[in-house]
């Protein structure tokens, strides 16, 4: 399992990698720059499965209450990330001379990804 989201940290990692290349055609979405610091949220949840399968018991109580707030304080931190990274990153790219493509991206769902282009041509040359 951490194996996996070390996988999502580092496709979180290179989207951050590509956007801050600011090339002439970007789809952002916050959650894809949030998987960055996924890994280490399900870190805990590991060493907590690890813990139990080593020690053959579950974690003391005490054990457990620092687990969640640790768990808890890594999701607050991964949504103020997300979030002031999207405040840093659509000023820039709106500094840049980027436009907003009114439609959905390509592959998107509604709501959870806008597409940012150099040239106008370009938004409608994606449909």
């Amino acid at each position: 399992m951490w194996v996996l989201s070390l996988i999502a940290s580092y496709i979180g990692y290179l989207s951050t990698k590509e956007y801050l290349a600011f090339p002439s055609e970007l789809t952002y979405s916050t959650g894809v720059v949030s998987l960055t610091l996924y890994s280490f949220i399900m870190l805990r949840f590991c060493l907590s499965g690890l813990y139990v399968f080593v020690k053959g018991q579950r974690m003391s109580d005490k054990h457990q209450k620092v687990s969640m707030m640790i768990i808890l304080s890594g999701f607050l931190l991964l949504i103020i990330y997300g979030f002031s990274f999207k405040v840093f990153f659509i000023s820039k790219v709106k500094s840049k001379g980027y436009y907003t493509c009114a439609d959905i991206p390509s592959g998107w769902m509604p709501g959870m990804a806008t597409k940012y282009v150099k040239e106008k041509g370009l938004c409608e040359r994606a449909r």
